[in-house]
């Protein structure tokens, strides 16, 4: 019972952490990206610099601007996540605004094939316009939200999880209690 309600108790408050700090996550996410870039960099770098220290060679100038480019874009995305995001979620929101543009061009065009296209086949093409202009809008605020509903969802399965578990357990109890009897 007692790692049922860890489990719990550390889903809910995962679940809160990601609701109250949504706007912080996708910065750390791209922050620890810059990590991962900058350490292999550097262990290259230096595995290019030391073994040009004993002269074995073997290791090309390829491998020292590679080293150095990741490095340095490590550093870039450490340093200046929010730029990353914006361009990512800008890139998403004119591709869903191109999408959408696209597919209502194609069902316009489909009108010489078809005497009648549906009003409802417009739909989808107008809501992704909409959310593509949305998107570029507020490039942030949609860009947290998937962590918020990603802490709604932790809490909401952390406090069932609890409920069922507190259930299955009684149950049980319950069982065994009517057997022995």
């Amino acid at each position: 019972m007692i790692q049922v309600l860890i489990r719990c108790i550390l889903t809910v408050v995962i679940g809160i952490l990601l609701i109250v700090y949504r706007d912080a996550v996708l910065p750390f996410i791209v922050q620890c990206l810059g990590v991962a870039f900058v350490i292999p960099g550097l262990f290259a770098l230096g595995r290019y610099l030391f073994s040009k220290m004993e002269m074995t060679g073997g290791l090309s100038w390829m491998s020292l601007v590679t080293s150095f480019g990741s490095v340095v874009f490590g550093l870039w995305l450490l340093f200046s996540p929010g730029f990353f995001i914006a361009i990512l979620m800008n890139v998403l929101g004119v591709l869903l605004v191109l999408f959408g543009v696209y597919q209502s061009v194609q069902l316009f065009a489909s009108r010489k094939y078809v005497s009648r296209v549906p009003v409802a086949l417009y739909i989808m093409p107008v809501l992704l316009l909409l959310l593509g202009l949305f998107v570029l809008a507020n490039p942030f605020g949609v860009a947290s939200l998937p962590f918020m509903l990603l802490g709604i969802g932790a809490v909401v399965g952390g406090l069932s999880d609890f409920i069922s578990s507190v259930f299955v357990m009684r149950s049980k109890r319950q069982n065994s209690m009517n057997i022995i009897e």
